[in-house]
């Protein structure tokens, strides 16, 4: 009588015991922890990432700025930044990483771009669909004026 009084019980508390537990699961950062891969990517990773994918970057940057011809990144220069929306000096929303990459353009060895990409976190790994272009006006090379060396927009 009393085992299948147990059967019964467990027959009515399973179902009950996994719904509860799936609720949390989806609703604590418990259950984001077993459910996604938890990855740090190092500065290297990145890097790397980025070679891979260096077309694909040329090309955005080109389709942004047409007067570039081609684009050299400096793999060195890549920097991870943590971002504090504001308004006039005042925080506003939530802050946010971007990782910027610098390069030169069209074989000028004196010039200056910049790109970057949002990033999830601090180490995570960079996105294509994330890229952006800084500063599309504000593409420059060393210029001599008047024998004083000058950094200066390229037109």
């Amino acid at each position: 009588m009393m085992k299948k009084r147990t059967k019964i019980l467990l027959v009515i508390l399973m179902p009950i015991v996994l719904i509860i537990g799936g609720v949390l699961m989806k609703n604590t950062s418990l259950g984001h922890f077993l459910i996604y891969e938890h990855v740090i990517v190092t500065k290297q990773e990145q890097i790397a990432y980025l070679k891979k994918n260096e077309q694909k970057m040329t090309d955005y940057v080109k389709k942004e700025n047409p007067k570039l011809i081609s684009i050299q990144w400096d793999w060195k220069s890549i920097e991870v930044v943590e971002v504090q929306p504001n308004a006039g000096g005042i925080p506003t929303g939530k802050k946010y990483y971007e990782l910027v990459i610098e390069g030169k353009f069209n074989g000028i060895v004196d010039s200056i771009l910049k790109s970057g990409f949002y990033l999830d976190s601090r180490n995570s790994y960079p996105k294509m669909s994330d890229i952006f272009y800084l500063n599309s006006d504000d593409v420059r090379y060393l210029n001599t004026i008047d024998g004083v060396e000058v950094w200066d927009y390229y037109k």
